[in-house]
């Protein structure tokens, strides 16, 4: 999922005086932060097109790993909470409360400009590839479509089973994401007039309401809609909103027990959230994992930036630089090497480790590509602080 840019117009604890190209920096730990969820989500579909969902005892060594990397779903939830996160902290001003106002029409504008390029870059790319009957076969279940076309330039592809995984499954979360770009601004209209904790109490009914829904209705529905209920706006804003709530916590009025409120998220969300997970309750999983993703980043920005810039970790931040367009490529990099690991005859964690040399090492060598060439060029436009509205005071 696509990284926001963040605004150097005000203090961050742990942050240094470096900054990118125009009114935007990327901070350390927000980086890390993001490529250990790129990383976890990459290792799940290893766990799923190398290994086979294999399930070995709990307690032994392959059980172990395969149960770790087997949630790696939950780096999608970190990434919704990450975004929430860089929106709000450019349109805070350090040490007070209210969130600014922004321009709408060029939010949208900018957003569109940040998310869409290299999105439509990498459906063509896949479409391109699958049109080689071999490629299509490993990549995809059929033949592609007008269908799938359409879907795929309207960002409603996830709507239906049909077209949900028809080009690249894992790109469902895009329109996810642009979903959630639509409503920052009743967000941000809603913390401005009644306080953030207002924007996590409404997204948090929205997720309830949905969830009730989801009891009473078969999903998919007739026809083969909405056939993933927790892939859709209503079931993950709250995380959205978590980390807004998050934001204010790093930059807004300092909150006396900020650091208590962090502990205890990290503390009763992971387990929550691996609960969820496991046991198929999506709203635990999406409260619990919202809350670890609020939790992490409060006290990641208290950590100085030369621990994640420079050492054992840059390698993490750098991967989060580029997690944007390594998402993006990441799954059919894993599908078509697949077959070749599954004729080596190796046990779980060998198999696992030449996944992750040959597979990750490809999709990290075409992101960092891909990032150069078609996601960087349009950073800058995309930055929020841009669409800050001046204070008519």
């Amino acid at each position: 999922m696509p990284a926001a840019s963040v605004s150097a117009s005000g203090p961050t604890p742990g942050s240094t005086s470096g900054s990118t190209s125009g009114a935007t920096r990327r901070f350390a730990y927000i980086d890390a932060l993001r490529g250990f969820a790129a990383l976890w989500v990459f290792t799940l579909h290893v766990h799923g097109y190398w290994l086979d969902n294999v399930r070995p005892p709990k307690l032994s060594a392959d059980g172990v790993l395969v149960r770790l990397i087997g949630f790696g779903g939950a780096g999608v939830d970190l990434f919704i909470v990450l975004s929430g996160f860089c929106l709000t902290l450019p349109i805070l001003r350090s040490g007070t409360g209210p969130l600014r106002a922004i321009d709408v029409r060029g939010f949208f504008r900018r957003r569109a400009y940040r998310l869409l390029p290299a999105y439509y870059a990498a459906v063509a790319l896949v479409m391109g590839i699958e049109l080689v009957p071999a490629i299509r076969r490993a990549l995809v279940p059929r033949d592609l479509t007008w269908a799938d076309l359409l879907t795929h330039l309207t960002l409603t592809f996830p709507l239906h089973q049909d077209t949900l995984a028809a080009v690249n499954g894992s790109l469902w979360s895009i329109p996810l994401e642009a979903t959630l770009y639509l409503g920052f601004p009743l967000l941000v209209w809603l913390g401005r007039r009644h306080g953030i904790r207002a924007v996590v109490a409404l997204t948090g009914v929205v997720a309830v309401v949905w969830w009730l829904v989801t009891l009473v209705v078969t999903m998919p529905t007739a026809g083969g809609w909405l056939a993933q209920p927790d892939k859709y706006l209503p079931a993950r804003w709250v995380q959205f909103a978590l980390g807004m709530y998050a934001a204010t916590l790093v930059r807004g009025i300092p909150h006396p027990r900020a650091g208590a409120l962090a502990w205890w998220s990290c503390a009763l969300g992971l387990p929550a959230g691996l609960y969820g997970y496991a046991a198929g309750q999506e709203l635990v999983r999406t409260l619990g994992f919202g809350a670890l993703g609020l939790g992490l980043l409060v006290l990641l920005s208290r950590v100085p930036e030369r621990f994640f810039g420079r050492g054992p970790l840059a390698w993490l931040t750098g991967l989060g630089t580029i997690s944007y367009s390594f998402y993006l490529l990441h799954q059919p990099v894993i599908l078509l090497l697949s077959g070749w690991g599954h004729s080596l005859g190796l046990s779980v964690i060998p198999l696992f480790a030449v996944a992750m040399a040959t597979s990750g090492t490809l999709t990290v060598a075409l992101a960092a590509i891909f990032y150069r060439g078609i996601e960087r060029p349009f950073l800058v436009r995309g930055s929020t602080a841009s669409v800050v509205l001046p204070d008519r005071r």
